[in-house]
């Protein structure tokens, strides 16, 4: 397998300049052969999923042996609270800007005039879903805790080897050329031209939220230490670039494993952890689905939901998207009927906040595993407190 002496974040940073400097150039079949290529990889990568996510967790879980209940307690509970802490922090930023936001702004919905299309659509059977695998890993996993059973441990054991080969010698050498396709796409629609065009304000309030968000995420985490801070990020920015081109928490999963291992030195700990964060930790959609609302509510209603409307909004917000599943626009989609429920949102309400979060669904994804980076540094400090690990 080729193999090249530049690290990886070093070589999406290329990628992401080349496409930023070069995209122009490329013509529509070249596009869609590297986008073909892309989609063709991600397939593959889904097929894999749920044995990557499977042999992880349960190789994990037993690591810990009969501590592994208590540290998915931990684990859950981490997640809804920081789902939590951060849907009110929105409500916060959305009482200072979305008044500034809306003014001016029209409801238009989003037009994409160009597309690009690949040479041929790939679609591998699903053996198991990458949530029903996560269950099983985890019923699997306490139970072998608590009774040993050698042949199946090491069965597991003998998958768990496969997939790293997999993900060693063919996914994480071959992620630039995975990335650059789906860039070259994004680059190719001008999608995030027309979200500047159209919805500039919301967006940079969103994005820079977002983006705000994680580095005080990181810098709690960090302790207040600044340099920590940025050893932390920069461990986990490949992360970042992987969800933002793919779009998807799930398919990004072996690369937040190995981005969380060089942060918290525990690989049984990154390798539970992860997986399960991808399906439910979402700091992006924490920022981006409570604002995007807000700033519908004051185009359409011209009020802003008292305090007590939007915690309960949060409480069935945060409960929901443990049913998001980390899937390219999952998000929205579990959210409408809450959306109608609890805030009164219209037909024509849902239609324009789901056009507007397709299009900023790359970083609120990317923002989604770059909290995922920074929580499990903190379940890692609560465990060690508790001696747990």
């Amino acid at each position: 397998m080729f193999r090249t002496k530049l690290n990886l974040p070093l070589q999406l940073i290329l990628v992401i300049a080349s496409v930023f400097l070069f995209g122009n150039y490329f013509d529509a079949p070249a596009i869609s052969l590297f986008y073909t290529f892309s989609l063709l990889f991600k397939e593959i990568l889904g097929f894999f999923l749920p044995f990557i996510i499977f042999s992880f967790v349960v190789i994990g879980i037993l690591s810990f042996k009969k501590n592994a209940p208590l540290i998915l307690a931990v684990l859950v509970a981490s997640i809804f609270l920081s789902n939590t802490i951060i849907a009110m922090l929105a409500y916060l930023v959305g009482m200072i800007f979305v008044p500034l936001v809306a003014r001016g702004m029209s409801v238009d919905e989003f037009v994409i005039n160009k597309t690009i299309e690949p040479f041929y659509t790939f679609k591998f059977p699903a053996i198991v879903s990458s949530e029903h695998a996560l269950l099983l890993a985890v019923i699997i996993g306490i139970a072998l805790s608590f009774i040993h059973v050698p042949r199946i441990e090491r069965s597991i054991h003998m998958l768990k080897r496969f997939v790293e080969t997999f993900l060693n010698y063919y996914f994480i050498p071959l992620l630039p050329l995975y990335v650059f396709g789906f860039l070259l796409e994004i680059h190719y629609k001008g999608v995030f031209a027309s979200l500047f065009v159209h919805y500039s304000r919301a967006f940079i309030v969103i994005f820079l939220t977002q983006i705000s968000f994680i580095f005080l995420y990181y810098l709690f985490v960090a302790q207040g230490s600044v340099k920590k801070m940025w050893r932390y990020i920069l461990n986990a920015w490949p992360s970042y670039v992987t969800a933002f081109s793919t779009m998807s928490s799930t398919a990004t999963i072996p690369i937040t494993i190995e981005c969380a291992e060089k942060n918290i030195h525990n690989r049984p700990l990154a390798q539970i952890s992860m997986p399960i964060m991808a399906n439910i930790h979402l700091l992006g959609d924490s920022v981006s689905t409570p604002l995007l609302a807000l700033v519908t509510m004051s185009l359409f209603a011209g009020q802003f939901p008292d305090i007590m409307t939007y915690m309960t909004f949060v409480f069935y917000f945060c409960t929901a998207m443990l049913a998001v599943s980390g899937i390219p626009g999952g998000g929205i989609i579990v959210m409408i009927p809450i959306l109608i429920s609890q805030l009164g949102f219209t037909e024509q309400m849902v239609s324009i906040i789901t056009a507007l979060y397709l299009l900023l669904d790359p970083f609120g994804t990317a923002a989604n595993v770059m909290g995922d980076g920074a929580l499990v540094i903190l379940v890692k400090r609560i465990l060690v407190r508790l001696r747990v690990i």
